[in-house]
């Protein structure tokens, strides 16, 4: 009885109080995404940052808005983004680096309905939201 005691108090002191949910004295984190996605609706060009976050390279497959697309979206780019790099897509009038089309794709009369979505090779989905 006195050794666990003595062990009890030797716990207590090295990793501290128990938590009041779990075991860890040190809330999860949120894994990143595989791709954080930034889009700028009301610049000109219209632009959409994709940023790698993985360890590994990924292959972008398409880009488009969310918001009523327009019948040639979303625009196939099949473009592969090394590790921990990122790219910036642009739209609209003055559209000149990696231009996904010269007319504009986000509507910015809908707010947060409208939005960048981006589709890797292997079909997962990364958006971000206008407004």
């Amino acid at each position: 009885m006195v050794v666990g005691v003595a062990l009890a108090a030797l716990v207590f002191a090295i990793v501290g109080p128990t938590p009041e949910r779990g075991f860890s004295p040190q809330p999860a984190e949120a894994a990143r995404p595989a791709l954080t996605v930034i889009v700028a609706c009301q610049a000109t060009p219209e632009r959409t940052r994709v940023e790698n976050n993985r360890r590994r390279a990924v292959t972008i497959k398409s880009v488009g808005s969310i918001y009523q697309p327009f019948s040639y979206e979303p625009i196939m780019v099949n473009r592969k983004l090394g590790v921990r790099k990122a790219i910036t897509f642009e739209s609209g009038r003055g559209a000149n680096q990696n231009t996904l089309t010269g007319a504009y794709i986000y509507n910015n009369d809908v707010g947060t309905r409208e939005g960048a979505r981006v589709i890797t090779k292997t079909g997962l989905r990364f958006t971000d939201r206008c407004g």
